[in-house]
């Protein structure tokens, strides 16, 4: 009495990395497609806050001049992190 072994033949497993290479060479150029449109709209976002938050310092402080990024940063307008992304973002 023979044991039958189940298992996978390289052909069938050729097979399916051969779907598994189509199958990611279909979704990365969507997914680098998802990531730009996520970034692009991400800065925006972060141009309509500084914008924003620059108004209402404006109001607060009664002054006309706009502040510069180390005053809406002190004022607590802003958060470092913003200033940085927004200082890479308008030297680009």
């Amino acid at each position: 009495m023979k044991k039958q072994l189940h298992a996978f033949t390289l052909v069938e497993t050729l097979i399916v990395l051969l779907i598994l290479s189509i199958l990611i060479l279909i979704m990365v150029p969507n997914l680098m497609k998802h990531k730009d449109f996520a970034e692009k709209k991400s800065n925006e976002a972060l141009l309509h806050v500084i914008e924003s938050q620059t108004t209402m310092y404006e109001l607060e402080q009664g002054k006309d001049k706009k502040p510069s990024l180390q005053e809406l940063k002190d004022a607590g307008f802003i958060t470092s992190d913003q200033k940085e992304r927004y200082e890479r973002l308008i030297n680009k």
